[in-house]
């Protein structure tokens, strides 16, 4: 049955609501190589999923930022510019890592607040989704910052304070507005936002699309991801400093407003 799951939501021939008929492009697994497109250290953003201030330290002697760090084993789509990466991550052990070498394991991911497991899965696994728009949040690209108000626990009360992050209270306002509480990070002049789409599938009668989809956004996680991109970049522009003044041009799903009943996308978003 998960097996036939699987073959229909990857299907764009049995899945009308499959990413590709939403202007969506594929490119598997980015391997070893660092991607210009992608460039986010893993130790950063599993930093910041994890709930922690600073990278877990490593033997390998590698640093925040480091060209070597940049090699997500993920899988990115991207669409006008527009690049989304999704990573899976397991913990399989109570007080540590399994620091394995089969791609879906980051040494780097090690939540202050271990994920419950999933059914009946041997491992505890988080699966992330990180959105990036093809414009910057600032012209100070040696500004590092992240907050995380939820690492996607369905047992989040409605107001979480954040974990990490030295935020203005309007952000902690906007961060708990989100269904999912979307953590985000700020890294070379970009703004990142990313969310733990097993919340989603920790609910009861979660959408299909949401564990089976292999790659790619379901349609309700992108909608998420767009609306909280829009509303997270315009604070943030009112409190960095050196905002980016440059073109910005946002999608329809940035528009809280968006799917309206008389858009003829609506049924890909309900």
């Amino acid at each position: 049955m998960r097996a036939l799951g699987i073959w229909r939501s990857n299907s764009p021939a049995l899945n009308p609501r499959h990413w590709v008929h939403r202007g969506w492009f594929g490119s598997g697994r980015t391997g070893g190589a660092a991607r210009p497109s992608f460039d986010l250290p893993r130790c950063l953003f599993f930093t910041a999923a994890s709930g922690r201030d600073t990278p877990v330290v490593l033997d390998d002697g590698m640093s925040l930022g480091d060209p070597a760090d940049r090699r997500w084993r993920a899988r990115l789509t991207w669409r006008d510019g527009w690049v989304a990466a999704a990573c899976d991550s397991v913990d399989r052990l109570p007080g540590g890592l399994d620091a394995s070498s089969d791609g879906t394991v980051s040494p780097y991911y090690r939540p202050i607040r271990p994920m419950p497991p999933v059914r009946n899965r041997e491992a505890d696994e988080a699966w992330f989704a990180v959105l990036r728009a093809p414009f910057p949040l600032t012209v100070d690209s040696s500004l590092t910052l992240h907050a995380t108000c939820s690492l996607g626990h369905v047992d989040d009360p409605p107001f979480m304070p954040p974990y990490t992050g030295r935020l203005s209270a309007r952000m902690v306002e906007l961060m708990n507005g989100m269904a999912m509480k979307p953590g985000w990070i700020v890294w070379d002049g970009y703004l990142h936002v990313w969310v733990n789409r097993m919340y989603w599938c920790r609910l009861p009668g979660v959408d299909p699309d949401l564990e089976y989809l292999a790659s790619g956004l379901s349609a309700s996680m992108e909608l998420a991801l767009f609306r909280a991109y829009r509303v997270y970049y315009e604070q943030l522009r009112h409190e960095l400093p050196y905002p980016y003044a440059g073109p910005v041009l946002w999608p329809d799903q940035c528009d809280p407003r968006f799917p309206l009943p008389s858009d003829p996308r609506y049924g890909a978003y309900v």
